[in-house]
């Protein structure tokens, strides 16, 4: 079957699977409904494809909105996340060495396989970066991407229905539709200089980062106060769905017994490290529950970032600190490894 036709098929899947997720009121339908059905695909071996050509315009527009819940007000009370910044190093640290303790000692992985597939940040970079070391690239993107599922599933699930918190995307400020003029012009510029400056700059994940950096600067300067339409931004969790679902493709039955089954071991490691510190972090500070435990949560920016913006938590905060942990495993994951390999 032709790649487009692939792609289509994938991406009609997934908004079917989106339409019965919100018909059913799931939280957060469109992404997690086009997640899960492309997933169930994937590992049926259904002529799917992963998306990838297709979620940079659309993740540009992920970013855009999750910068918009930037303002002048927000950016002035960045001076109160002092607890949150140090909750979110502690975590990372922890969370990456009871990863590589688990994987090697009661999984059986090598040391640079481990070290990679527990690394809570990107699943192209770190399978990458485990690569050019000599690691194994099929056990690190399927570790990886079984923590992406479970996190950006089980989340929004477990909000709804312990904490009473809905999760349904709100609509985009009170804009629904076209916007104006001026207001669509500076938007439509955060992704087209945005995403060229942060790849020029080498920034992770380029398409998200660099539009919504330059969105949060537009907000936070009071420019504008408006975001991309609801209709654009449901489309665009359908296609990030599909692209994490689509991460199963070529996946056996055996393999996720074999392999995936570590990281359904690992994940509850990896919450329960996050809710520990998401408590303490909130008993010293008044930082709420959920604001603290969604920037700590190991689940991607764009994703992790698109639930708090449902979930009505403190986006900007969330937003700020899921960079600051893939910042900080991406520039020193590869560093760190070498020396610890060497002593």
């Amino acid at each position: 079957m032709p790649y487009l036709a692939r792609l289509v098929f994938t991406l009609t899947s997934g908004a079917i699977g989106g339409a019965v997720f919100w018909l059913l009121s799931l939280p957060l339908p469109w992404m997690l409904g086009s997640m899960c059905v492309v997933a169930a695909l994937a590992i049926g071996g259904s002529p799917v494809v992963s998306a990838k050509r297709t979620r940079p315009p659309l993740a540009a527009v992920i970013g855009v909105t999750m910068g918009s819940a930037f303002s002048p007000e927000i950016t002035s009370q960045a001076g109160s996340w002092i607890a949150l910044t140090v909750a979110t190093v502690v975590s990372t640290l922890v969370m990456g060495l009871f990863g590589v303790l688990y994987l090697k000692r009661f999984a059986g992985f090598d040391l640079i396989t481990s070290y990679f597939a527990s690394m809570p940040a990107g699943i192209y970079e770190m399978t990458h970066q485990g690569g050019l070391l000599g690691g194994d690239e099929r056990r690190i993107a399927l570790i990886q991407a079984v923590r992406i599922f479970l996190i950006v599933l089980l989340i929004p699930i477990a909000f709804r229905y312990f904490f009473d918190l809905g999760a349904s995307l709100p609509d985009a400020k009170g804009e629904v539709g076209i916007l104006g003029f001026q207001d669509a012009t500076l938007l439509a510029l955060c992704a087209i200089v945005g995403w060229p400056a942060a790849k020029l700059l080498r920034f992770p994940n380029p398409p998200v980062l660099g539009p919504l950096i330059a969105s949060a600067i537009v907000h936070g300067v009071g420019l504008t106060e408006t975001a991309p339409p609801y209709e654009l931004v449901s489309l665009a969790q359908v296609v990030l769905g599909a692209s994490v679902g689509g991460q199963f493709i070529g996946a056996s039955i055996k393999e996720i017994r074999g392999t995936a089954v570590h990281g359904l071991v690992l994940i509850p490691m990896m919450i329960g490290i996050c809710v520990l510190v998401s408590v303490v972090a909130g008993s010293v500070s008044e930082i709420d529950f959920p604001t603290l435990m969604l920037s700590l949560a190991p689940g991607g920016i764009a994703e992790m970032s698109l639930i708090a913006f449902a979930l009505h938590a403190e986006v900007a905060a969330v937003v700020t600190h899921q960079i600051l942990r893939v910042l900080m495993v991406h520039g020193l994951a590869t560093t760190v490894f070498k020396i610890i390999r060497h002593t």
